[in-house]
């Protein structure tokens, strides 16, 4: 329960901790996609990952949604990140 809640204000000033990118849930599936609310756009390369895609708020809580998911949900909504979050390494 503790992390839930430090994840869900992990972007401040558009910025976001590697370490807590790692821990933030992928969301892959929804069942009422209006209700996401972009957050911030990723793009950050890791040692053995590769984030991109868009950080969004989904009931309060806060998710990664891969920039595959978006392309493939383009035909039906379409998500505007006007930020840009940068990834600060630990």
């Amino acid at each position: 329960m503790e992390w839930e809640n430090i994840l869900k204000d992990a972007v401040h000033d558009g910025t976001i901790r590697e370490l807590y990118l790692k821990k933030i849930p992928v969301l892959k599936t929804c069942d009422n996609w209006k209700k996401v609310e972009p957050v911030g756009w990723i793009d950050h390369r890791m040692s053995l990952s590769y984030y991109k895609g868009g950080l969004v708020r989904l009931m309060g809580n806060l998710y990664f949604v891969s920039e595959n998911t978006l392309n493939a949900l383009s035909e039906y909504i379409e998500f505007k990140f006007k930020k840009r979050i940068e990834v600060i390494k630990d």
